[in-house]
Formats: C-alpha cells, sequence, structure tokens
C-alpha cells in the first residue's frame, strides 16, 4: 500500500475493555486442546502405530488359511447297446492349510522393535504437542492478566499526571512556579496519556491472542475475556 493515502484506524474509545476472564486457566487449558487438529492428526498416527505393532506380533503365530470349492459333474454312461442316459453329481473339495514360521534371522523382533519404536515417537509427538498447546495458553494467560495490570497503572498515571499538571498550572498562576514547571507537568501529562492509550491497547491485542490460543476464533464459542460491570462488580 502506498503511504500517501489517508487510513481511518478505529479507536475502539467507546469499546469496553475486556477485564475479566469466563474460564479458569484448566478450562482454558482443556479448551484448547479439545479437537486440535493437529493433536487429532497425532492421535490417529498413535492408533496406526498400534496397528503396526499388533501386526508384527501376529508373526509370531501360525498363519492358517482355508480354502474350498463345490461343483456339479455330469456323466454320460454308455454301454455296448446303447445309451444309458446322463446323471449328474455334486463334487467338493476343502483344504487346510497351517503356516508356522520357526526361525527368520531376527526379521520378525526387528520389524516389532521397529513398531513400538514408531509407537513411542508419536506418543512423545502428541505429548511434546500437548505441552506446546499448554505453553501458548499459559503465556497468553499471563500476558492477559499482566495487560490488565499495565493498563490500571496507567490509568493512575494518567491520574496523577492531571492533578500534577492542575497542580502547576494553578501555582503559575499565582506566582508560585514557573514556566518550566509548567511545561515539565505537561509533557508528563502526554507521556501518561501514550502509555494509557498502549496499554489500551495491549489489553485488547492480549484479550485477541487469548482467543487465539484457546481455539475460540475458529469455533464460533463464547469468548473466554469479557468486560467489567460499572462500578468494578462482576456482570
Amino acid at each position: 500500500m502506498e503511504p500517501s493515502p489517508n487510513i481511518t484506524i478505529d479507536a475502539q474509545e467507546s469499546d469496553p475493555l475486556p477485564q475479566l476472564l469466563t474460564l479458569s486457566i484448566d478450562e482454558l487449558v482443556d479448551r484448547a486442546l479439545a479437537d486440535r487438529p493437529d493433536l487429532l492428526a497425532q492421535a490417529a498416527a498413535i492408533c496406526a502405530a498400534d496397528s503396526e505393532i499388533r501386526a508384527a506380533k501376529a508373526e509370531y503365530g501360525p498363519r492358517i488359511t482355508f480354502s474350498g470349492s463345490a461343483a456339479q459333474t455330469s456323466l454320460w454312461p454308455a454301454a455296448s447297446f446303447g445309451h444309458l442316459g446322463s446323471a449328474s453329481k455334486p463334487t467338493w473339495s476343502a483344504t487346510v492349510q497351517i503356516e508356522w514360521r520357526i526361525f527368520d534371522g531376527g526379521a520378525r523382533k526387528h520389524q516389532l522393535n521397529a513398531a513400538e519404536s514408531k509407537h513411542r515417537e508419536a506418543q512423545n509427538e502428541l505429548a511434546d504437542k500437548e505441552d506446546n498447546a499448554t505453553r501458548e495458553v499459559w503465556s497468553a494467560y499471563i500476558a492477559f492478566r499482566t495487560a490488565i495490570r499495565k493498563q490500571q497503572a496507567a490509568v493512575a498515571l494518567l491520574e496523577s499526571a492531571n492533578t500534577s499538571h492542575s497542580a502547576s498550572l494553578d501555582a503559575y498562576r499565582y506566582g508560585v512556579r514557573n514556566l518550566v514547571d509548567v511545561l515539565t507537568a505537561e509533557k508528563q501529562l502526554a507521556l501518561a496519556r501514550l502509555s494509557i492509550v498502549a496499554a489500551r491497547s495491549e489489553l485488547f491485542l492480549q484479550a485477541v491472542n487469548l482467543e487465539f490460543a484457546t481455539g475460540n476464533l475458529l469455533r464460533g464459542t463464547p469468548p473466554v475475556t469479557r468486560p467489567q460491570a460499572p462500578g468494578g462488580r462482576k456482570p
């Protein structure tokens, strides 16, 4: 985008600040781990590794095969004085075959070890992904709580800067303070206003980050953050 066009930015000054959580940290972690696509895919990989282990263990047992067939045989007997007519007779056969490998040079053992190693690898990868997801939720949770404290500190700083600026301006009017003191107070007030704008923006950002870490942005479930009711009471 070209830098020249004017971009309208929504300051969200009228939007209430998200300062409360609707769920505990354990519930946030459970929501983040539920129906997560990468975890579901890893669980499927573990099931596939289990199937390979069962198949490798089955190779140690005998292999039994059964086959059978049935047919209808037609006969046309004959005699020296002429044909006697045709006759039909059912015929069938059944075969049972048992195969049991006694020695294979350790091939089945290596195959079983490889399947068990693949199963442990899949389990470790699942645990690692669950740990990463849990760590993401905890980091977002701590960042959100920290952003709340920063916003509260910024409000207190702005109140203090407003009081100091008003006091410096009144003292200057009565000749007690000089112009430098007033300008210094105005600078501190401007910094306090900048601090509260930054703290407000960071609080909104961390709230969205927490929604992202728990997967709410894809599920459409109720948000995990909410604003505080007027007067400091929980809604």
